[in-house]
């Protein structure tokens, strides 16, 4: 009998020392994938590792206890993580090899929901005997095992264990023979072993626990750890794979969603959801015509395989969005593939104007500068010529703005010209190109306007000038302008360009300049006059 007493001894030693050291690896891993990041895959593959520690501490506690309370006590502490490891574990094989990209809400509770209730169940037996009806303990070789008579809700359990253990084992398969994850053979073989051990076990209990109150699924347990051990050491599958999507996907500053076949929602990041979340929108696993048929602008943007630039109203502000699309796979099988990127390019279009303005807007008038105002000129000139439209341009100048500068300073010459460029955007149509050529002289560009329309609103805005007056320092400041006016007719002209018109406008000012100022005079470049002018005071 000292033989066999002895033998179980130095079993149940060697059996605490394998536990021991499954519960050190274990503890490793889930502290190591709990510090590598936050993304689902590693959160779930550490909740598992966690969960199957617990459960090994627990029954090497159980084992090395003394009394009927002790293995009770401990027989609890497992399955405050035995519930949940084989919904775990469906749940790594699911994220790991595509088949879902995060879990839903609706999908999770259904995963939960027995194993919640196991944990309840367990917690509360002594009042009800649902899981176990009885427990003992029972003397083998000299020492003492937890024995186990099953309820119904037991049975409940371990069917829906090894139902998620026998599904994650088809789910690894099936993502092998599709090469969903990408991964080779040989990734395939550790998941389905380290996925099968466990079933085996679960499988020995239901049919040999009641010989030894063996728990042959916590001692096979290890042997799972240690393959998926060798899989990190070997293939580094659990460390390359999520640190590049974390970088690339889900942490991205742009967003980004995945559309599958039937331009469905498969994947997205955390600035995507904000995106949407802004316009009111949640995103879902359905077809991205269902997400948008509300917005239909939108959604012809993302049904579409170019890039768009597009303008939307969020919280109030406008921005701009520039929409990239990459098409993933071979597109000729039916079964499109698309990676939408979302980009805020708002700050980039404001830098944008900011240096456009700085480069065609005169600082101090507000108006186009000369660069710009002649390049817009001459392009008007040039469709106006094409499609024999009449086009009217007048050349002002302020009438002695040298005096008001020096009888009241430069300051207020600035308010001036300020007032005058107020007044010239105020006064013209917002089709009308109006801009400063030189230091007090402007010019406007009349679209489709004869030579007769030029002068009436030349004379309009004369006498509007001549009305105003300027508050400087509590000094009233009159101006006046003198105003040129010159212009194409479709019959009989001889301009090639914007400036050769610039130049009988500006001859006219010199005109009405000559004529005592504050007054319009034009070139009438249609009319047959030997001297080509007339003029209005």
């Amino acid at each position: 009998m000292i033989p066999v007493y002895a033998e179980v001894l130095c079993l149940k030693i060697i059996i605490s020392l394998y536990l021991i050291l499954a519960v050190i690896l274990a503890q490793f891993f889930a502290a190591y994938f709990f510090s590598k990041g936050r993304t689902s895959y590693r959160r779930v593959f550490a909740t598992l590792i966690l969960c199957v520690s617990i459960y090994l501490i627990g029954y090497l506690m159980m084992i090395n206890s003394s009394n009927l309370k002790e293995m009770i006590f401990w027989n609890q502490i497992q399955y405050l993580g035995l519930p949940f490891i084989s919904v775990l574990w469906l749940m790594v094989a699911l994220i790991y090899t595509k088949s879902i990209y995060f879990i839903k809400s609706r999908v999770a509770l259904l995963l939960f929901f027995v194993p919640v209730i196991t944990f309840f169940m367990r917690l509360t037996n002594h009042w009800h005997h649902f899981f176990y009806t009885n427990l003992e303990a029972r003397q083998i070789f000299g020492y003492y095992s937890l024995y186990t008579e099953r309820g119904l809700w037991y049975y409940v359990n371990i069917s829906h264990t090894i139902i998620c253990l026998f599904l994650t084992i088809i789910v690894y398969f099936l993502g092998y023979l599709k090469n969903q994850a990408g991964y080779t053979k040989s990734h395939f073989l550790v998941f389905f072993f380290a996925s099968l051990f466990p079933l085996i076990g679960i499988t020995l209990i239901l049919f040999t626990f009641e010989e030894r109150s063996i728990d042959y699924a916590a001692l096979i347990m290890p042997i799972s750890l240690l393959i998926i051990g060798y899989g990190i050491l070997k293939y580094d599958f659990l460390e390359i794979r999520t640190l590049a999507r974390d970088t690339v996907f889900e942490n991205n500053l742009a967003g980004m969603v995945l559309l599958g076949p039937g331009q469905r929602i498969i994947d997205y990041n955390k600035a995507a959801r904000k995106f949407f979340r802004a316009l009111n929108i949640k995103l879902d696993n359905y077809p991205i015509e269902h997400i948008l048929n509300e917005e239909p602008e939108l959604l012809q943007v993302f049904k579409s395989d170019i890039t768009w630039d597009i303008a939307l109203t969020l919280d109030g502000e406008e921005r701009f969005f520039e929409i990239d699309a990459v098409s993933l796979g071979d597109s000729h099988d039916g079964n499109i593939r698309m990676l939408k990127t979302i980009r805020d390019v708002t700050e980039e279009r404001k830098i944008q104007e900011t240096l456009k303005t700085l480069a065609t807007t005169d600082s101090l008038s507000g108006l186009n500068n000369r660069a710009e105002f002649m390049n817009l000129a001459q392009r008007e000139f040039v469709l106006a010529k094409k499609h024999n439209e009449e086009l009217s341009l007048l050349m002002m100048d302020l009438d002695c703005f040298k005096n008001i500068n020096d009888t009241y300073g430069h300051a207020a010459g600035d308010e001036v010209i300020r007032e005058i460029g107020s007044l010239l955007m105020a006064s013209f149509r917002k089709t009308d190109i109006v801009g400063r050529i030189g230091g007090e002289e402007f010019a406007v560009v009349l679209k489709n306007t004869s030579l007769n329309d030029g002068i009436k609103a030349a004379e309009k805005f004369r006498e509007t000038v001549e009305g105003k007056k300027v508050i400087y320092r509590k000094q009233e400041i009159s101006f006046t302008v003198s105003i040129g006016v010159a212009a194409i007719c479709s019959d009989v002209d001889d301009s090639n360009s914007i400036e050769d018109i610039l130049i009988k406008a500006d001859d006219a000012l010199y005109k009405a300049k000559a004529m005592g100022r504050n007054c319009v005079a034009a070139m009438e470049s249609c009319m047959e006059d030997p001297e080509g002018t007339s003029y209005f005071l």
